[in-house]
């Protein structure tokens, strides 16, 4: 390798490392302090990079934004995806029991969520995102979830028939909660706010998992109520 190549190779690897930083602070930041009140500076500390760094690798803040949202997000959904089609391959095409279609939807989010601190500041910057809407969020998250909806609304309708479409949506909605609220109080960030009997902070991967779909499941097959 001569040395304009190295030196290619070296500002190439400079500039992922870089730019991984940005995106890492910028995570960690925005889900602490939320998006608008998060500084690019404060960032770029963070990052141990120049203000000029965010301009040069993303343009703006709102691309950042974006950029951070979609990094997080991504992975997640498309692990959701694939789960939701394997069980759906596995029976032949045919509807999956419910309790694999909610682990599908559940199990993504609980294992992907961590964060390189042990955190979960992808479930913390999304709640922060649904607390405080903006237009270019609400438009990221419309881009990153829609498909995600629709896909599962419609594997539940399937397993669900004697359901009625609002209720398996309201149902399901009670589901999303269900798990950004418990995966919100497993962030080493969250302080312990009842004495339940239990440290859910103590709970591996697993146990929360199995948990979540069992509760959620059975939310689902509870009664039908007018």
């Amino acid at each position: 390798m001569d040395n304009v190549t190295e030196k290619r190779v070296e500002r190439t690897e400079k500039d992922a490392d870089t730019r991984d930083r940005l995106l890492a602070a910028a995570l960690r930041i925005f889900a602490d302090r939320g998006i608008a009140s998060a500084t690019l500076r404060e960032i770029t500390e963070e990052a141990d990079a120049n203000v000029a760094a965010v301009n040069y690798y993303f343009r703006s803040k709102e691309e950042l934004t974006r950029t951070v949202l979609e990094t997080c997000l991504r992975p997640i959904n498309d692990a959701r995806l694939k789960a939701l089609k394997a069980c759906i391959d596995k029976n032949g095409g045919a509807t999956p029991a419910l309790e694999e279609i909610v682990e599908a939807l559940v199990r993504p989010m609980v294992e992907l969520s961590i964060d390189s601190y042990g955190g979960r500041s992808t479930v913390r910057l999304l709640l922060q995102v649904r607390s405080l809407p903006q237009p270019l969020t609400n438009t990221i998250l419309a881009e990153q979830f829609d498909l995600i909806h629709r896909r599962f609304l419609d594997a539940l309708s399937d397993c669900l028939p004697h359901l009625k479409p609002d209720v398996v949506g309201i149902r399901y909605d009670f589901a999303r909660g269900a798990i950004m609220q418990i995966l919100g109080d497993l962030d080493p960030a969250a302080r312990d706010v009842l004495d339940l009997g239990f440290k859910q902070k103590n709970k591996d991967n697993e146990t929360i998992i199995k948990q979540l779909v069992s509760f959620i499941s059975a939310g689902f097959r509870a009664a039908n109520v007018s």
